[in-house]
């Protein structure tokens, strides 16, 4: 908390709101990402545990599900079908710590400028 005689009286222009309320949604944006993310991870730990699954499995054939059907299919077929999955998975993970790197990098350049132009007021 700023001391009265450490407040700045300084006037907020249509520039500085904007660069305000780009934050404000890079900041929204940054948490979906962080939710988006823990849950593509925990997905991508259950597909690596179905893959250890059916190579310990003794079983030809099991039950793949497919929506909300579940489907009679070959050991390699379900094994190749979670592989694409994880694969899938790992490139959106990817893609999402891209953006996050992006957007940690612009929220820096803002905080410099909104920084700069109002201090700690």
């Amino acid at each position: 908390m700023l001391k009265r005689e450490d407040e700045v009286d300084v006037e907020v222009r249509w520039e500085d709101q904007q660069n305000i309320n780009e934050f404000g949604r890079l900041n929204i944006r940054l948490n979906e990402i962080k939710d988006d993310s823990k849950t593509l991870k925990e997905e991508l730990d259950c597909l690596e545990d179905a893959v250890t699954e059916l190579m310990t499995s003794d079983e030809s054939n099991v039950n793949l599900k497919l929506g909300d059907a579940f489907v009679m299919v070959d050991e390699t077929v379900a094994t190749d079908h979670c592989e694409s999955k994880q694969e899938k998975i790992q490139h959106q993970l990817e893609m999402l710590s891209k953006e996050e790197s992006e957007i940690i990098k612009r929220q820096s350049e803002l905080k410099k400028l909104l920084y700069g132009r109002f201090g700690n007021s």
